[in-house]
């Protein structure tokens, strides 16, 4: 290899392994500060998996693919390219839809789709321009050796990431104000993911998430149940058309999710009455459901769970 072209290996290695990095600080902001609500809606609209499961796997997969930017750049390239191609089309949609922040570096570390999309596109050119398919000589660390890297990076998510799971029995000793001192309250989780359309058929008391996250005395044991967010478009006009068409003569339990409590309220209608009770999640406690949800209780059973649009 002439001087000339071990320095050409070189810069295009540089480039894909700097690519490489920027991904690995994307990657590992979301997995100790992001939540699956940081994700793009493209990905919340095309994964044929549980969204928990896909925001494990999509962090699993950028650390995979770092893995093999700096440990083998002749076998990554392609796929940094293509991954920062599909970066820039979802930061452009982004910005189409008029998003603030990109949600890259989860929910807590707001960066403009603007600055991301010139720091991606930067990467991207100088991996294209330095020409990793023809320059790049050196082999790299052999396959096996970047393989089990990689999958060991790919079950990283699943180790770290560990939401506790809410269950009825730490409902019942979080909700227990009789209860020994030796019983701690459950630890708080990073993000709660509601299923409503699950409940169906079950106790609105033996709905883990419901039991143990709000004022269970106060869920309807015949009536309607309402989960809706102060900044949600759709739950305005939802709950406005409830105010001008509820007659007081059912119960209703307004359930406010509040992860959005930095967002000016847009809720300014709603039903208001004897019948109408108004709870709340924990704030600043991050869920994972669209809004508004509908959900018809009859003798203390979810009979009916319907997201309105």
């Amino acid at each position: 290899m002439t001087p000339d072209t071990h320095s050409k290996s070189s810069v295009a290695e540089l480039a894909v392994r700097a690519a490489g990095a920027w991904l690995l600080v994307g990657a590992i902001a979301k997995l100790f500060l992001g939540t699956p609500k940081d994700l793009p809606q493209l990905i919340h609209d095309l994964t044929p998996f549980d969204i928990d499961f896909t925001f494990r796997l999509v962090i699993g997969a950028e650390l995979a693919i770092v893995c093999a930017a700096f440990l083998k750049p002749k076998l990554a390239w392609p796929v940094l390219v293509a991954v920062f191609v599909f970066f820039d089309f979802v930061l452009a949609s982004q910005l189409a839809a008029g998003a603030e922040s990109c949600g890259c570096f989860g929910a807590s570390i707001k960066v403009s789709p603007y600055l991301m999309l010139a720091i991606d596109s930067v990467l991207l050119v100088a991996m294209l321009v330095t020409q990793p398919w023809s320059k790049i000589r050196r082999p790299g660390v052999s396959v096996p050796i970047v393989s089990a890297c990689a999958a060991v990076l790919l079950a990283l998510p699943w180790i770290v990431i560990r939401a506790p799971e809410l269950s009825t029995a730490e409902a019942g000793s979080a909700n227990n104000t009789g209860a020994a001192s030796s019983v701690s309250a459950p630890a708080k989780p990073r993000w709660v993911t509601l299923k409503p359309e699950k409940w169906v058929g079950k106790s609105i008391f033996d709905i883990p998430e419901l039991a143990s996250m709000t004022e269970s005395d106060k869920l309807p044991i015949d009536g309607k149940l309402v989960l809706w967010r102060q900044g949600c478009d759709h739950c305005k006009t939802h709950l406005a058309k409830m105010a001008s068409t509820d007659d007081g003569s059912r119960p209703i339990v307004l359930l406010q999710i509040r992860d959005d409590l930095d967002q000016t309220s847009i809720v300014d209608l709603m039903p208001d009455g004897p019948n109408v009770v108004k709870i709340q999640f924990p704030d600043n406690q991050q869920f994972i459901v669209q809004t508004p949800w509908e959900i018809d209780v009859e003798s203390g059973n979810v009979t009916r769970a319907v997201l309105e649009e």
